[in-house]
């Protein structure tokens, strides 16, 4: 996703212990205690009329476009971005096809590669062709991202670029929209560090917007119930081992 300074950047807008239990009857009684909790719980909300708790797998995908491709992390981003904030129906594929058509990719593909995917002047030809217009800031900072929230921004984690987008903050915890991995929430601390700096235009963001003016952020709205979204540690675990 290299080339993200090519985009023009407006500067920045107006607007951040217990013990482990010990001991082989300590854990089993402790394990029992969650198991009966849960089926309780669960119990409850059926005679309630809630309906089925749902599986990790679905709050991890609700209202995120995972990528399926390779080096489409920014297509990913902008549809869920498009899909959740907007309502407009793209999918990850048919963002990729819009951007790619760029004459300079067409003539030479190698490019998206080399460049390590698409870049936000990428993103922004593409929504402001569809009748939307792409905004992206610079010389950010992290209180910036909370008022403009749903924004896309380009983190480093670990050791790659890679778009994300971010959808709000509660108390120590950020949460994001990860094209690699869904609904994930990290520190705020960890998120300020792995968010790139450029070295001549500082922090950046883009948004999506009509006409110029802030949009609602629709689905992308975080909830309290989110943040339990599995944390940075146990996400690079999986991806390491897939």
């Amino acid at each position: 996703m290299n080339g993200t300074a090519q985009i023009s950047i407006d500067r920045q807008p107006a607007s951040v212990g217990a013990r482990l239990v010990s001991g082989a009857r300590s854990i089993l009684r402790a394990i029992l205690g969650v198991g009966l909790s849960l089926l309780a719980g669960t119990a409850a909300a059926q005679e309630i009329g809630q309906g089925p708790v749902r599986s990790v797998l679905e709050m991890r995908q609700q209202s995120a476009v995972v990528q399926k491709f390779d080096l489409s992390c920014g297509a990913a981003a902008l549809a869920t971005i498009l899909r959740y904030q907007f309502g407009d129906p793209v999918t990850e594929r048919e963002v990729a096809a819009g951007l790619i058509r760029r004459k300079e990719y067409i003539e030479h593909p190698e490019l998206v590669r080399a460049r390590e995917g698409f870049s936000l002047l990428d993103m922004k030809r593409y929504v402001d062709g569809r009748g939307y217009r792409g905004i992206g800031y610079g010389g950010l900072d992290f209180s910036d991202l909370v008022t403009m929230a749903p924004v896309i921004v380009p983190i480093s984690p670990i050791g790659y670029n890679h778009f994300v987008v971010f959808r709000g903050t509660l108390g120590d915890k950020v949460l994001l929209a990860d094209p690699a991995f869904g609904n994930r929430t990290m520190p705020v601390e960890k998120f300020q560090r792995v968010w790139i700096d450029f070295p001549k235009i500082g922090h950046v963001g883009f948004v999506v917007t009509i006409a110029g003016m802030p949009f609602p952020p629709g689905e992308l709205a975080p909830h309290a119930e989110e943040y339990i979204a599995p944390a940075d540690d146990a996400v690079r675990e999986i991806l390491f081992h897939h």
